[in-house]
């Protein structure tokens, strides 16, 4: 702007010397001939127009234009993306009330996550379903692709979930590999980034990568239940037992819409 500005002046205070020059010549006739007089002319309007080029009023216009197309794309991509979240939020919700179908032993409370603490990411979140919607402490929580957690509290309107990546030591839910003819029962005992870690209470002979890992049914959960699958086997630190990891089927990461499973 400040060579816009200085470029503007000099040629102002040049056009008005340069016209005096000849305006004030004692010679001007025989200065000023046709031909000159063309030029003359020719060259205060080419300095002219050189100044409307160089406008700075012309300028601020195409700037603050520019500044108002700007804002309309980001308004337009921002409605585009509020839609796309919401057609993604619907799909969502229609496959969790498909549920019903997988569960159908269970009364199915239908809620949403309202608040995830980040300090405690992979420990809890809190859904907006309590004890005036029939919830419990121990009752089980899905979402369209497998368990989420328990939950651990409740209160009149809402209820906070343990999640299975919780690495509390009390977090032992209890879990099954369905392995060749036998069953496979294992603990889930931590949380190691991007798997959840389970020991095995029984042998580990047959059990092999990409196995599907559930629920058991021992305890208050019931039987069955998606969680993941065993994507390492590794002994434990004494090389006496053994830890599966396990990557869980839920994006723990993007939790929104949840089942709790509610006795009939």
């Amino acid at each position: 702007m400040r060579i816009v500005h200085w470029y503007y002046k000099f040629l102002i205070v040049f056009i008005i010397f340069f016209s005096m020059f000849f305006l004030l010549n004692r010679n001007i006739s025989s200065v000023v001939n046709k031909s000159n007089y063309k030029n003359y002319m020719s060259f205060i309007s080419t300095s002219f127009s050189y100044i409307d080029k160089y406008n700075v009023f012309k300028y601020k216009k195409i700037v603050k234009r520019n500044e108002q197309l700007e804002k309309e794309l980001l308004m337009k991509n921002t409605i585009d993306n509020e839609k796309t979240n919401l057609s993604e939020e619907i799909k969502v919700l229609k496959e969790t009330m498909k549920l019903k179908n997988t569960y159908s032993n269970y009364d199915l409370v239908y809620a949403k996550t309202v608040i995830r603490n980040k300090m405690y990411w992979y420990s809890t979140i809190t859904i907006d379903k309590g004890i005036n919607d029939g919830v419990e402490e121990g009752f089980a929580v899905v979402s369209k692709d497998g368990l989420i957690g328990i939950v651990k509290s409740v209160t009149k309107d809402y209820s906070t979930v343990k999640l299975i990546t919780n690495s509390d030591r009390e977090n032992k839910i209890s879990t099954m590999v369905k392995s060749l003819d036998k069953t496979k029962i294992g603990l889930i005992e931590g949380y190691n980034y991007p798997y959840i870690k389970v020991s095995l209470t029984t042998d580990e002979n047959g059990i092999k990568i990409g196995d599907i890992l559930t629920t058991s049914g021992l305890g208050n959960l019931p039987k069955g239940i998606y969680i993941g699958k065993i994507q390492k086997i590794e002994k434990d630190n004494y090389n006496l037992g053994t830890i599966l990891y396990v990557e869980p089927n839920q994006d723990m990461n993007n939790i929104n819409y949840v089942a709790v499973l509610k006795n009939k």
